[in-house]
């Protein structure tokens, strides 16, 4: 019996390894961090501690949203409206980076 397998003479062993695109995990973790944002600002569905911070970036999301002009507001306490919120947000600032530039610049004191 022949135990030995047969083996090309040339074999890569490294695994085949596609980076992340870094624009998805980007855009990924500012959607986390406005989503974190919005919930100290509003308490959330678990009605949390509201921050001062959180606070300023929940009125500042208020003041600039379309649908606040309408006399529509965003439901605070409903995850899925906080994340849709957050991606408008996103959006509306021309990509992930920028949202977050924003999103430091409204919670600074001034």
């Amino acid at each position: 019996m022949n135990f030995d397998p047969a083996v090309p003479e040339e074999m890569n062993f490294e695994p085949d390894y596609l980076p992340p695109s870094s624009d998805v995990v980007a855009s990924f973790l500012a959607e986390a961090s406005i989503v974190r944002t919005i919930v100290q600002g509003s308490g959330g569905p678990e009605n949390a501690e509201i921050t001062d911070t959180g606070l300023r970036f929940v009125r500042h999301i208020m003041a600039t949203s379309k649908s606040m002009r309408f006399g529509f507001m965003p439901n605070f306490k409903d995850m899925n409206s906080i994340r849709e919120t957050a991606r408008e947000f996103i959006r509306k600032c021309g990509g992930s980076t920028l949202a977050l530039q924003r999103m430091h610049v409204v919670m600074q004191d001034n």
